[in-house]
């Protein structure tokens, strides 16, 4: 049997879910009120009641972020910045192997300088997912780019995978994922992005305890 506490948690945590996926959520696209663009340039501008009322005309359309399984709810309340911290960790990890199979201590060294230690630290915890491609250069000045694209791209496909709508992504996530490589694997795209997105949102939630 619930018990009030437990129902209390259940619904606070929906509520932070819905909150977070709205705010992350691709609202030009989703959206059908007429004259609504204006008012979404900024969402601060939105009164309680606006907000709710867009939610509720997105989620009937495209589902309800707090009904989704497990991962889906973290990808689509992820925030921006958290999402960008995953990507770059699966685009990482996803090309570490072809680059350096073993990594020597000068060049721990110039990739934490690159990717900052906990990517790197993430993408050795994970190199053996890592994907038999073409070798990139990490160190050169185009690198990041193409690892942040990759990774980008990586969580679409992991979006896919949930069956998560489009309406639920911001429609930035097409932007970061150009400039990236011409096709990835899907079996190690989809497990990297998927550890990625736990390992931060764990960390996420670690903090907020």
């Amino acid at each position: 049997m619930r018990t009030p506490r437990a129902d209390g948690e259940a619904i606070s945590n929906a509520a932070r879910i819905r909150k977070a996926a709205l705010l992350s959520a691709d609202m030009l696209t989703a959206a059908r009120w007429d004259g609504i663009a204006p008012l979404l340039a900024d969402g601060s501008t939105l009164s309680p009641r606006l907000h709710r009322r867009l939610f509720t005309e997105i989620a009937e359309a495209h589902g309800d972020p707090a009904t989704f399984a497990d991962g889906a709810r973290r990808l689509t309340s992820m925030a921006t910045d958290g999402r960008a911290t995953a990507a770059l960790r699966a685009g990482l990890a996803y090309h570490l192997a072809a680059f350096c199979p073993a990594v020597d201590r000068p060049t721990l060294t110039r990739l934490r300088a690159a990717y900052g230690e906990e990517a790197v630290a993430f993408a050795l915890g994970h190199i053996n997912l890592s994907a038999a491609t073409p070798p990139l250069d990490l160190l050169s000045e185009q690198a990041r780019q193409v690892v942040e694209a990759d990774g980008w791209s990586m969580l679409a496909l992991l979006a896919d995978e949930y069956r998560i709508s489009a309406a639920w992504r911001s429609a930035g996530w097409r932007d970061m994922a150009e400039n990236g490589s011409a096709s990835l694997l899907k079996g190690p795209a989809l497990a990297l992005a998927a550890a990625a997105v736990d390992e931060v949102a764990a960390l996420k939630e670690g903090a907020g305890r």
